[in-house]
């Protein structure tokens, strides 16, 4: 009987695991096309943030003057529990921000090896503020994969103290928002957390992105909207992932994303991982397992 009440329970964790790998994937697809949304069409990333946000509200707005939909005005302007909603959308918004000055102040495998500590401070915070029980094995699974995403990533001495404090800065609201999306799992779908996101976004970002419009052509549009699609995907896998599963618990495979990056690389620029990346790799998978194993002899007892 212990087994069988147990299989629901370990049903809802790979399923968590599984969303939260798919949400790396995504997360660094988005940002590859955002990347060439930048570089080569001369958008800010600020303006990608805030017209992504601006058609995933639209669409919430078209939706929700649908009659009989899954989105009403009310849901929309009025959710339950509105400033913790508002608060985890505000703290992803900063979060991006965040993110983005960063990797203007400083090189990028510099801002990639920071802004992966998010993980480990949700591994922190799952302890502090959710009083998730963290074994002693998840913090080594935790640090395995932390140390993984180093030698992925190798950062230099070149990182600016301010560059430093940005990328700190936007892992940190990261790891809030996803505490907080794992405290409103009763209170909010993920669907209310894309529409709060968005709507969030697009009242936080108008004014500085209305003082820097660059003009956006139909070819361009149509890559705002295939970054739209995938990084919502991304955002709402994580949202659903966290409704199933310990914040403390997915935090180690959310380094799954570096992978992905090393795969893209190898089949996009024909960049090859070195055996220093593959070694990283693996301490990132075995992070990850050692992460699942640990305290799940307790929670089959307490089944």
């Amino acid at each position: 009987m212990i087994r069988t009440a147990a299989r629901p329970q370990d049903a809802s964790t790979l399923a968590a695991i599984g969303l939260t790998i798919l949400a790396g994937l995504l997360y660094v697809l988005g940002y590859a096309l955002s990347k060439r949304l930048v570089t080569q069409d001369g958008l800010g990333p600020l303006q990608v943030t805030f017209l992504r946000c601006a058609v995933i509200l639209a669409g919430g707005l078209c939706a929700a003057s649908w009659p009989g939909g899954p989105v009403t005005g009310r849901r929309l302007l009025r959710p339950e529990r509105a400033w913790e909603q508002r608060a985890a959308a505000a703290a992803l918004v900063v979060s991006n921000a965040l993110a983005v000055m960063a990797y203007a102040l400083m090189p990028v495998t510099a801002a990639s090896a920071l802004g992966f500590t998010a993980p480990l401070l949700l591994t922190l915070l799952g302890g502090l503020l959710l009083r998730e029980r963290v074994p002693p094995g998840r913090w080594l699974g935790t640090l395995l994969g932390f140390a993984g995403m180093l030698l992925i990533v190798r950062p230099g001495g070149e990182a600016s103290l301010p560059g430093i404090a940005a990328a700190f800065g936007g892992a940190l609201t990261y790891a809030v928002y996803q505490v907080l999306i794992r405290r409103l799992r009763d209170a909010a779908t993920t669907l209310d957390t894309v529409l709060q996101v968005a709507l969030v976004g697009v009242l936080l970002l108008a004014g500085p992105v209305a003082a820097e419009w660059r003009p956006v052509d139909a070819r361009v549009a149509g890559l705002v909207l295939l970054v739209t699609l995938v990084q919502t995907a991304a955002l709402a896998s994580i949202a659903a992932a966290l409704r199933r599963g310990e914040a403390s618990r997915l935090a180690p495979w959310q380094f799954s994303g570096l992978i992905w990056a090393m795969a893209l690389d190898a089949l996009l620029v024909q960049v090859l991982p070195t055996p220093v990346g593959l070694v990283g790799a693996g301490l990132v998978i075995g992070g990850g397992v050692l992460s699942q194993m640990a305290g799940r002899g307790r929670s089959a007892d307490s089944s």
